[in-house]
């Protein structure tokens, strides 16, 4: 196993004891616990960003790893909104939406796969990528800010304020599933035709 596929193997390790702390801390009221949340995100993060460049600079781009990194993406990701949604920050439709996205894109890797097909990345689903991270950091700021007292409103129309920080990224999230769809609709449609 080499060092990018270590450092991409870590956001699966590392996402599960961000959920634990942010949801305790968030539970419990601690910032201390919110903190560690935070940095965990940001180390979640700092891996998302440097195992590909490390995977090209020392020559060790494998099949394995092109695979596995928007998987150990999605895991993350979803750990954290599942976080969120948990602690009443976020409703279940919004963690759905962003899970079935990312379920459909496993699917339509698959369907790619299966006929020989790379599925590039688009620049829909790197913006995708971005909105959510910088929306998952400005979630997690709130919460922050919340707990050292800071005035913010408690909830705007019934919902946390990081519901509404989450909603342009949760809509952006859905368009791009057609950034993907429609270049790819002619493979799509093959794969779906029964075989005679």
């Amino acid at each position: 196993m080499n060092v990018a596929t270590m450092l991409t193997g870590s956001r699966i390790v590392i996402a599960p004891v961000f959920a634990y702390f942010f949801i305790t801390g968030y539970q419990n009221n601690s910032i201390g616990l919110i903190w560690v949340a935070a940095a965990l995100a940001i180390l979640i993060e700092i891996t998302d960003l440097f195992d590909g460049r490390i995977a090209r600079g020392r020559n060790e781009v494998t099949d394995f790893g092109k695979v596995f990194d928007p998987v150990a993406d999605s895991v993350s990701r979803l750990t954290i909104f599942i976080s969120f949604m948990v602690s009443g920050i976020i409703p279940l439709w919004m963690y759905l939406l962003f899970f079935y996205r990312d379920a459909f894109m496993q699917l339509l890797r698959i369907i790619c796969a299966s006929s020989g097909v790379v599925l590039a990345a688009r620049k829909s689903g790197k913006a995708k990528a971005v909105l959510q991270g910088a929306g998952a950091f400005c979630v997690i700021f709130v919460v922050i800010l919340e707990l050292y007292n800071i005035p913010l409103p408690e909830s705007i129309l019934g919902y946390h304020l990081g519901f509404w920080i989450l909603l342009i990224p949760a809509i952006f999230t859905l368009l791009s599933v057609f950034d993907y769809i429609i270049p790819n609709r002619t493979l799509i449609e093959k794969m779906m035709r029964t075989n005679r």
